[in-house]
């Protein structure tokens, strides 16, 4: 092997990594002489267990994880290349073919450290995908049958999400300023975009509320009722008014979010609400729209009842309550017979839930428009089909861009 001439050093490093992986040893990089130009002279390349661990590394008194362990064994495997001024050519020097230690099999070569790598072409790929918001386990999926198998890929699927996590490293730092200027770019495109947030003492990111000109235009046109943020058109599609990312779920949170959403609506209110009953939003609805008719979620309704009362027959009298439409008078003593009938005259619960019939029952609310709906299962429909979009593990400016494919793509249908 030795007197082998290489065109490049370049191609001299390619030979011994496919040389090593035929043989099945790992390869790093060992010495590099330069000469007073500071160009490099000779470069050598060892096997992974060449040398040992220092022994500070190993006996640290402070060490607060265990050591990985050793894989320097002292292995003499080597090869080294030297330029040569008269050919211009990379010539061998020495080589050791020798080992101190087994060779890794046919399925233990595909996890040897330098023989994984993931291609230029493929990260690329890998970064778009992801974009368009697929999950980095879905990719990787892909990369497998792309090549025909996990083993064909070139790397691991933690390698995988090393080299994406390393992408984009130096932009999830600043998460917080890099969404709000993916924010203020889009009223470039869109002058209609609107968006407000707000941030605590320490000047962190607590709140965000935003919403594009279609959705604003979708609200002008729309008098269906309001699911959260999510309504009904005439044609019965999802017509999304806009988004909001709260810190915590209090009366004074959902009042910003009305507030903003107010703000961007040019104060229009809605007609009609319908909430899953819960109290700091009906508190928030109570002090700002006072006017509005605002409905209670009948499963919500039903589901609490199957906890509060114990009697077997109740729950379907209730519903014929929520749904049917009665005289008020009439429903008076359907009411006070079910309560009779099912021992539940002293039930706090229902008790507290007579005094709010006017927003569940259909006799108190008839002649306001709900576009059929008693229910909020269209914005729990809305939750599931963007959840097919969104991951807890993207950054923030990620999730926002890709609540706008994920509304592209509601309203492409």
């Amino acid at each position: 092997m030795v007197g082998v001439e290489f065109k490049s050093v370049e191609e001299a490093e390619s030979f011994y990594h496919i040389y090593s992986k035929i043989i099945g040893f790992s390869v790093r990089k060992n010495q590099c002489r330069k000469n007073q130009a500071g160009i490099v002279t000779t470069r050598s390349w060892c096997c992974s267990n060449e040398g040992f661990r220092r022994t500070k590394y190993i006996k640290n008194p402070n060490r607060v994880r265990e050591p990985r362990s050793e894989i320097r064994i002292g292995c003499c495997a080597m090869f080294r290349v030297c330029y040569s001024k008269i050919t211009k050519l990379w010539v061998v020097k020495e080589f050791q073919a020798n080992h101190n230690h087994c060779m890794a099999t046919d399925m233990q070569k595909y996890f040897l450290r330098s023989h994984r790598k993931i291609s230029a072409a493929e990260l690329e790929q890998a970064k778009l995908l992801k974009k368009a918001g697929m999950k980095t386990s879905e990719i990787w999926n892909l990369f497998v049958h792309q090549n025909g198998g996990w083993d064909k890929v070139g790397c691991t699927k933690k390698d995988l999400y090393n080299s994406l996590a390393a992408g984009r490293r130096g932009v999830d730092d600043l998460d917080a300023n890099t969404t709000l200027t993916f924010l203020q770019s889009k009223l470039d495109i869109d002058p209609e975009f609107f968006y407000a947030y707000m941030v605590d003492e320490e000047s962190r990111l607590t709140h965000l509320f935003w919403a594009d000109g279609a959705s604003r235009f979708d609200y002008e046109l729309c008098q269906m009722p309001l699911v959260v943020l999510v309504c009904s058109n005439n044609h019965g599609m999802t017509c999304v008014f806009g988004f909001a990312l709260i810190q915590n779920e209090t009366a004074e949170t959902y009042t910003w979010v009305l507030q903003k959403f107010l703000e961007c609506m040019k104060d229009k209110l809605p007609e009609t609400i319908l909430t899953d009953g819960c109290r700091s939003m009906n508190k928030a609805i109570e002090d700002l729209m006072p006017s509005v008719v605002h409905r209670t979620c009948s499963w919500h309704i039903l589901n609490n009842a199957i906890k509060h009362v114990h009697e077997e027959g109740f729950v379907g009298e209730l519903r014929n309550l929520i749904k049917r439409y009665y005289s008020v008078d009439e429903f008076d003593l359907r009411w006070n017979k079910t309560l009779l009938d099912y021992n539940a005259e002293n039930n706090e619960w229902a008790k507290a839930l007579y005094g709010s019939r006017h927003q569940w029952a259909d006799t108190h609310l008839r002649g306001s428009y709900f576009g059929g709906s008693t229910a909020t299962n269209r914005c729990e429909s809305m939750n599931a089909f963007l959840k097919r979009f969104l991951d807890e593990k993207l950054p923030l400016w990620r999730a926002l861009q890709h609540c706008d494919h994920g509304l592209a793509a509601l309203r492409s249908r």
